[in-house]
């Protein structure tokens, strides 16, 4: 007996737990798939009910406008109602509107709060990322978003929020089922016109590379100094970095003394010389200005003539 309540306590238990943990977890799976099953037309009569009922929305939305014709069902609606309430009152001593109608109303705040419940609860999160967007933290997403909504500022000025909505309600339902059925077709279609795209966009590369390379090469001798020494700091920053320096240091350090002589030893420990370095003075070259902005100077004189004899010869 004590078996059988310790198993009944453990099932009244893990029931509930494994029930609620199967419907949270399979939740977004379910929804998942009963949207692709509408999308897919795998139900027609139900799929055809929701795109029906969103175009007819769509229509009226747009021929109709909505805070008259709410506010003539509503006065219509109250004044049928009190009408049949006070001629049956007068009539049969009762009234029918408060004897058959519904005596409570929907559950619409228990339908609402799960759903206000759940977007309260990704907000914050969605916040942070756009305080992060907002204030910088990575000007990288800062270029991408402002393109991407100058593209929409764009987009929305050429076309307006009811042709989008009716465009994109018909492509929903749509093209998902075509594509479910000429999937091969269009998935090799889409590779061959990106392997040709990319094989373009290569050719067109290399032709702009050739075009530029003499140009390029003829400013290269004009700057002269300048170019050299972005050229040798670019090669710095490729090649120097602190774990290969660190390493070289490592390596120059001796770890055994040198003996002065074959025959002698020592028993006490040596510690390594001290590398010896050069003065300062001695490492560094002078460096003359007046001598680089002659240099810049003559430089830029000879492009500016290059120019306006191609200008000429144009």
């Amino acid at each position: 007996m004590i078996l059988a309540r310790t198993h009944r306590v453990a099932k009244g238990w893990s029931e509930p737990f494994i029930s609620d943990w199967i419907r949270m977890s399979g939740a977004p799976v379910e929804k998942k798939a009963e949207c692709c099953g509408l999308l897919l037309w795998k139900n027609p009569i139900e799929t055809g009910k929701v795109f029906g009922g969103l175009l007819v929305g769509l229509l009226i939305l747009k021929k109709v406008n909505l805070i008259t014709f709410f506010l003539r069902v509503l006065y219509t609606a109250v004044f049928i109602t009190g009408s049949l309430e006070f001629v049956s009152k007068l009539l049969l001593g009762q009234g029918l509107v408060t004897a058959y109608g519904p005596k409570e109303c929907p559950n619409t705040v228990g339908f609402l709060k799960p759903r206000i419940d759940n977007v309260l609860l990704r907000l914050p999160a969605q916040q942070a990322k756009f305080r992060k967007l907002l204030f910088a933290y990575q000007p990288k997403n800062n270029f991408k978003a402002a393109v991407v909504l100058f593209f929409l500022h764009k987009f929305f000025s050429w076309f307006s929020v009811w042709t989008i909505a009716f465009v994109g309600v018909i492509g929903a339902f749509t093209l998902p089922l075509v594509y479910s059925i000429f999937q091969t077709e269009i998935d090799s279609a889409v590779d061959s016109g990106i392997r040709v795209a990319r094989t373009k966009t290569g050719e067109f590369s290399s032709m702009a590379s050739e075009k530029t390379k003499p140009y390029l090469e003829s400013l290269d001798s004009k700057l002269g100094p300048v170019s050299k020494f972005v050229k040798s700091q670019y090669h710095h920053a490729n090649t120097v970095t602190p774990q290969s320096t660190s390493s070289k240091m490592a390596a120059e350090v001796p770890l055994e003394p040198e003996q002065r002589s074959h025959g002698q030893t020592s028993s006490s420990t040596a510690f390594p010389a001290a590398p010896t370095t050069e003065p300062l003075g001695q490492q560094t070259q002078e460096f003359s200005v007046d001598q680089l902005q002659s240099e810049l100077k003559q430089s830029t004189e000879g492009l500016k003539h290059d120019l306006q004899q191609n200008n000429a010869a144009i």
